[in-house]
């Protein structure tokens, strides 16, 4: 078996595919993607390229420890 996953940014042409897909018995899955709103993906881009302040987290080593250690 063999999987494919299609980027059809036009609607028209994903109206001729299906019926194609239909009459072949062909399975597939419909997977609509949201449109976002102009500017959100630059925005949350912007936001990932930024980072953030990994010092206020901690000693990582010294939590696995603190974390790990047995009480009896």
């Amino acid at each position: 078996m063999t999987k494919l996953v299609l980027e059809i940014p036009n609607q028209n042409d994903l109206d001729v595919l299906l019926p194609l897909l239909r009459r072949l018995r062909i399975r597939f899955s419909n997977l609509k993607v949201s449109t976002s709103k102009e500017g959100e993906l630059e925005e949350a881009l912007r936001i990932v390229r930024q980072g953030c302040d990994m010092s206020t987290y901690g000693d990582a080593l010294q939590y696995q420890i603190e974390t790990r250690q047995v009480n009896f």
